[in-house]
């Protein structure tokens, strides 16, 4: 079968997907897809289409835990049914990170990446702001989620510049073992913990997402925002605690009626700033330590 025969079979209706596989498994650009449509498949490339296109129709698995992976910040970052699908609006903290960075120029501050997923927030970061960190901390409360972060970070991240940590952790719980690391040291924490209250989750999200991707990464009940409340309730238990000494930046995602709320709470103790939008209703914010 040739592959505009196949593009052209009207049994495959999604050919948005159609044409991902065909070009992934074939290792074309969709440029060359189209110029190249008179190929002529194997047999086994044909049953590797077919059976990708069926798991996406049928049994509802995003394109990105078929192929294994997402591109990211132009990194292609390896996820599965343990891992969030990182999404678009998400580089925008990479960005809002990269520029503090760049304005702060520091080399041996901590980052912190919670709730860490696949890696993709920690290891971004790294790679767009190589010299500056000098201890990385990834947790989850997932170890099969860690494993996948320690496999991105291994193949991306050059290791040997820095001291790292993955931790199976309730948040930032964990730096009360890490005094030593952590006193006196600036801290650049990035975060995009569950916040979709549960109808908006259930209502709004295509069947792909709610029958696949991990509920618990997206989804916590009344309003959304008990982890960040717990995380900002651990941080400032550090401080009190001496633990926590140095310079607190928090790179944070939410929805936009959510950052009313923070600022109503925790005004007092955090300076919250929006610093970037995706949409109307998604929001990067820089929470500041005060």
């Amino acid at each position: 079968m040739k592959i505009e025969s196949l593009i052209n079979n009207p049994e495959y209706t999604q050919k948005f997907a159609l044409e991902k596989f065909i070009c992934y498994f074939l290792g074309l650009t969709r440029e060359d897809m189209r110029t190249q449509s008179n190929q002529e498949l194997t047999s086994d490339q044909e049953n590797q289409i077919i059976t990708a296109y069926k798991s996406y129709v049928i049994d509802k698995k995003p394109i990105e835990y078929v192929l294994w992976f997402v591109e990211f910040f132009g990194t292609k970052f390896h996820v599965n049914g343990d891992t969030l699908i990182p999404r678009p609006e998400t580089e925008y903290m990479i960005t809002a990170v990269t520029e503090f960075c760049q304005e702060n120029q520091k080399s041996d501050s901590i980052l912190l990446d919670v709730w860490t997923g696949c890696g993709v927030l920690g290891c971004s970061v790294l790679m767009q702001n190589p010299a500056a960190f000098k201890t990385v901390f990834l947790s989850d409360y997932s170890q099969e989620a860690l494993i996948v972060a320690k496999h991105n970070y291994d193949k991306l991240i050059d290791a040997s510049k820095y001291d790292t940590y993955f931790i199976y952790s309730d948040l930032v719980a964990y730096l009360e073992n890490y005094t030593d690391l952590v006193q006196n040291k600036d801290i650049v924490l990035v975060a995009n913990l569950p916040y979709i209250p549960e109808k908006t989750h259930d209502d709004n999200n295509p069947e792909s997402v709610k029958k696949r991707e991990p509920r618990m990464a997206f989804v916590w009940w009344d309003d959304g925002l008990i982890y960040y409340r717990r995380m900002f309730n651990q941080i400032f238990q550090n401080k009190q605690d001496w633990i926590i000494t140095g310079e607190v930046v928090m790179f944070l995602e939410m929805m936009t009626r959510q950052v009313a709320l923070l600022v109503e709470e925790f005004g007092e103790k955090i300076q919250f700033e929006e610093v970037k939008t995706f949409h109307f209703n998604i929001r990067i914010l820089k929470a500041i330590l005060r």
